[in-house]
């Protein structure tokens, strides 16, 4: 919740341009080594407008590690691991990529302190993403939960109750953006005041679950009763599952 894969998908965004090819691997807790190689090859030739020729579904790790190094070889590339929960997918990634000497990045976001103080080659740089100071944090907040109001703007009688609400949110964007579009329905102080108490009701009983957490509890009960069985239905499919939209 802290925007890690928001702002390194924004610097991927404006920098593909300098690269030969590119790809972006979305990881996760479970993964397959196999497929996740499968996909690489995919995106890096999709993304310079080449065709992976061969049949990629019945190559063998070894294989497709050699494929990856030998496509990778003359050129500039840059490649995200989105969501790296072991570091141990670094070994096994690592094998198939060349050593960047003509500029090539690799980019790795993980919410584990083990992972991000691993000692990658050299040259390697850690970026520890900060909190959202008092007015950005305001601004998204305010951005979420006032767009409706005249001016955009927080009335008077609301500022003190948004102000502790925007506290509890502790700078994290995920957290103030479910919050505030949570907020953007209610107008009486009243509504305000309740959603303060069931939140910090949730803080102090259930200290399972972070702040994020807790806030989109909040908005999961917030839902109808059928959306509520649409999010329970999606809980069916695999973390980061593609869903078919047809």
């Amino acid at each position: 919740g802290s925007g890690k894969t928001t702002l390194v998908a924004n610097t991927f965004k404006t920098q593909t341009a300098k690269f030969h090819c590119y790809a972006w691997l979305t990881v996760s807790k479970t993964y397959n080594i196999e497929d996740l190689l499968r996909v690489l090859i995919t995106e890096l030739s999709k993304s310079a407008m080449e065709d992976a020729s061969q049949d990629l579904s019945n190559m063998s790790y070894m294989h497709l590690v050699a494929m990856v190094a030998n496509y990778l070889q003359p050129k500039r590339y840059m490649i995200v691991l989105d969501d790296v929960w072991n570091i141990y997918l670094w070994t096994q990634i690592h094998v198939a990529l060349p050593d960047g000497a003509y500029g090539s990045r690799v980019m790795l976001t993980t919410r584990n302190e083990d992972i991000a103080s691993f000692p990658f080659e050299a040259g390697s740089h850690v970026h520890h993403v900060q909190p959202l100071n008092e007015k950005a944090a305001w601004a998204l907040f305010s951005k979420k939960a006032f767009s409706g109001w005249p001016n955009g703007c927080c009335p008077p009688e609301l500022e003190s109750i948004a102000w502790d609400l925007l506290v509890k949110c502790q700078g994290l964007p995920l957290g103030i953006a479910a919050l505030g579009a949570l907020m953007s329905t209610r107008r009486l102080p009243s509504d305000w005041m309740k959603i303060s108490s069931t939140l910090n009701w949730e803080l102090s009983n259930n200290p399972t679950l972070d702040v994020v957490k807790s806030i989109l509890l909040l908005s999961f009960n917030d839902l109808s009763y059928r959306l509520k069985h649409c999010f329970l239905y999606l809980c069916i499919f695999p973390e980061d599952y593609v869903i078919d939209s047809a």
